[in-house]
């Protein structure tokens, strides 16, 4: 009545916009009315703006949209202007796409330089000639270079040049920078490879160079050519994820002073005790990675344990103690622990860093062949151990594998 305007809640009408639940008159007397359509194109404009890179502060260009099915993780980014990447398994090693269907041939030209100023591995990655022709009747392919630093295989640790189109001798003259300390590239491997630029997404295969660089001297920045090959089968023993430091101890059921009789379960308790040399996921060169754990085959969300992110680092301790109550040693003869570690990311989905599964190795369980029953090594004497040393805690540094299986989702 004063006349100072009342400020109310803010409300869809306020705004002349319809809630998700938002239903029209008459809607329950037109129970077939179809759907309102969306304006796609609407939608595409107002998102094509949003076509920046995540390697963007680190790549000398702007570089372009995922390329291969399997090659990251859903990143769920859209909404903030950023590229969604392709579908794939969590599990699923980086750089997988459409490998076979064109052969091999032809050459790629780059040269290697360390920027002592920068500390940062520069690579400047020329140009490519005579590649195969994945379009076959107008004798043309739409080439580009992705380049890692392996062990690393994480997003962050990915590095493309642009596209080029309708060539088999692309141009591109583009330097891709790593920033990592000269003594840490003794460790490391160069893996250089040439896709063709599909617009769906299914990019195919165009040849790889892995250079190994230890004793490597970075002081002929002048490119060289280098053959392309088929895709290495050594590529997983070079794509190492770390190691994890696990304790197991299986404590069988106690005998009560009324009854001689045993009850029929026990105990299995899983000390997760550190990590080391895990992958760098952040753009300041570390994780934040925490643990996850099953015991399958049960995979369901009420009975997955978890322990806490340790931040800013790529060797984290927890010396966390994960309990699976109700479990005889039959059972664990059945069964399978599957150990995954993850970085922790608020903004997006978490990055898979790598995983073990401990169990016997017999890829059967009730006589049924599984494929979660693929322990070998290390794996398989850990978990025998434990079986056959009831009440005694047994310890093995297993290293992370790099990839587990075809689960599609991060529960």
């Amino acid at each position: 009545s004063s006349g100072t305007p009342i400020y109310k809640a803010h409300s869809v009408h306020q705004f002349n916009v319809k809630s998700a639940r938002y239903r029209p008159p008459g809607y329950r007397n037109s129970p077939l009315a179809p759907p309102p359509r969306r304006d796609r194109n609407k939608r595409n404009s107002s998102t094509s703006a949003g076509t920046g890179c995540d390697d963007a502060s680190i790549c000398s260009d702007p570089v372009v949209r995922d390329e291969e099915v399997g090659d990251d993780l859903l990143t769920h980014r859209a909404s903030l202007g950023a590229r969604s990447d392709s579908m794939a398994s969590v599990y699923s090693g980086a750089g997988e796409g459409r490998h076979g269907r064109v052969a091999v041939k032809g050459e790629v030209q780059f040269g290697l330089q360390y920027n002592y100023k920068l500390s940062s591995l520069e690579i400047r990655v020329q140009c490519c000639r005579d590649l195969a022709a994945v379009d076959t009747k107008r004798n043309r392919s739409d080439p580009y270079v992705k380049v890692y630093l392996l062990p690393d295989k994480s997003k962050t640790g990915k590095r493309k040049t642009k596209v080029k189109k309708h060539t088999l001798n692309p141009v591109f003259d583009d330097i891709l920078r790593f920033q990592v300390d000269i003594k840490e590239l003794e460790l490391r491997t160069l893996w250089l490879t040439v896709w063709h630029s599909d617009m769906f997404g299914r990019n195919d295969f165009l040849g790889e160079v892995l250079m190994p660089l230890e004793n490597k001297i970075f002081d002929d920045p002048h490119p060289k050519y280098y053959t392309l090959q088929e895709r290495s089968e050594t590529l997983e023993e070079l794509s190492s994820k770390g190691e994890l430091i696990v304790g197991l101890k299986f404590d069988p059921p106690e005998e009560t002073s009324s009854s001689k009789k045993r009850p029929s379960k026990g105990t299995l308790y899983v000390l997760v005790k550190e990590a080391k040399n895990l992958p760098a996921v952040k753009t300041n060169g570390t994780s934040d990675p925490f643990c996850k754990s099953y015991l399958l085959p049960d995979k369901s969300r009420s009975t997955k344990q978890k322990a806490p992110v340790v931040k800013k680092t790529c060797n984290p301790a927890w010396h966390h103690t994960f309990t699976y109550n109700n479990v005889s040693i039959d059972d664990l003869a059945d069964r399978s622990l599957e150990l995954t570690l993850w970085d922790h990311d608020r903004l997006a989905s978490n990055e898979f860093l790598g995983g073990v599964r401990l169990n016997l190795g017999s890829g059967k369980c009730g006589g049924k062949p599984v494929e979660w029953m693929d322990s070998s090594g290390n794996e398989v004497t850990l978990w025998q151990r434990m079986i056959e040393r009831p009440k005694f805690w047994v310890e093995s540094c297993l290293p992370l594998r790099p990839s587990l299986g075809r689960r599609s989702h991060d529960l």
